[in-house]
């Protein structure tokens, strides 16, 4: 009898356990989206691995009084997936371009299931799409919104799904892999450049893949012969800009890979270079009232502290060199909703893309 008892003990306490690591996606209600139908334009701002003290940090050390874009705060965002401990860029990029929660490394899949993303709704809607980043066009965050495979290290997948997705625009640091598949881009329509000035010389495609070297932050005087993603922004906005509206997503990935150094000031010239995206992007919807802007993070990497001065910055302010479960922020503009909550989960950034998109 004892051992019966000691056996049923013993599992339920697995099961105790078990349970504890299901469902490690905190459940938070969504606020109500009333945005304007007035709305055709989705302008997506992701600082990979950029959380509140790495806003905070870059104010200090830039000496910057007031964002553009801190009078729209809404919300912090919780990152977490359905992996046990901290999210990574894959799963968290999932979610904010599918609305879904899923496991780490996974993009665009739950499961063996295919979600949908923002860009391929935004695409069946005749709305141009675009995504530009600091990062290799295959990596986590671009490949989420707009490929699916079950690993972020498949490569090949990726880029196949890219050259079938019939995305208007995609910019991102040069990458010979994109060489290898260049007859299946081109088949499909796109043109491939290699420079901003080749870029510059295609505006009248339909649609292009560029692949860019050097688009580390024009702040670092570490770095050289940089090429200022500030003009890309510009460049995907004109691009797209159209009567039927446009989804754009923009990048600045070297906040996270900088952070996993604990490499400070490398990685607040990168914030600086996204607040610099963000006052073209403001410049660009001012004036019209047609356009709404998101600027959050995928998650927050380093878990690093505030500085209180500019002679406290240092790479001591980092706790950690990896992602941390810490939230990030959301800001938004020209986007409204009912029973703001404090807090929400990352896959509410979807469900304001695609109630605007679905407008």
């Amino acid at each position: 009898m004892k051992k019966v008892f000691n056996k049923i003990l013993v599992f339920s306490i697995i099961l105790l356990i078990s349970f504890s690591f299901i469902g490690c996606v905190k459940s938070i209600p969504d606020p109500t989206i009333t945005t304007s139908e007035s709305i055709k334009n989705v302008i997506l701002i992701i600082g990979d691995g950029m959380g509140f003290n790495h806003l905070n940090n870059a104010k200090t050390y830039f000496e910057l009084e007031n964002l553009v874009f801190e009078d729209d705060y809404l919300c912090s965002v919780n990152t977490s997936s359905k992996s046990i401990g901290t999210t990574d860029s894959a799963a968290a990029a999932t979610a904010m371009a599918t609305g879904v929660n899923v496991y780490n490394k996974r993009i665009g899949m739950n499961g063996s299931k295919t979600l949908t993303n923002i860009m391929e709704i935004a695409i069946s809607k005749n709305k141009k799409t675009g995504i530009i980043t600091t990062d290799n066009l295959y990596g986590a965050t671009p490949a989420s919104f707009s490929s699916h495979t079950k690993k972020r290290s498949n490569y090949e997948d990726i880029i196949i799904d890219q050259a079938n997705s019939n995305i208007n625009l995609f910019v991102g640091q040069n990458s010979s892999k994109y060489t290898e598949y260049r007859s299946q881009f081109e088949s499909n329509g796109y043109n491939m450049c290699y420079s901003l000035d080749e870029l510059n010389s295609k505006k009248d495609s339909t649609k292009i893949v560029a692949n860019i070297p050097n688009l580390k932050s024009i702040y670092n005087t570490n770095e050289s012969n940089q090429t200022n993603f500030n003009l890309i922004a510009e460049y995907a906005l004109d691009f797209l800009d159209n009567e039927n509206g446009f989804v754009l997503m923009i990048e600045c990935a070297h906040i996270d890979k900088f952070s996993h150094d604990n490499n400070l000031l490398s990685a607040l010239f990168e914030v600086r270079t996204l607040i610099d995206i963000a006052n073209t992007v403001y410049d660009f919807a001012f004036n019209r009232n047609d356009t709404a802007i998101l600027i959050t993070a995928d998650h927050e990497t380093g878990g690093l502290k505030a500085a209180k001065t500019k002679n406290d910055i240092s790479n001591k302010l980092y706790t950690k060199s990896s992602h941390s479960s810490n939230n990030v922020p959301l800001f938004a503009y020209n986007c409204s909703f009912e029973n703001v909550k404090e807090e929400v989960k990352n896959t509410f950034i979807f469900d304001i893309c695609n109630n605007i998109v679905n407008h």
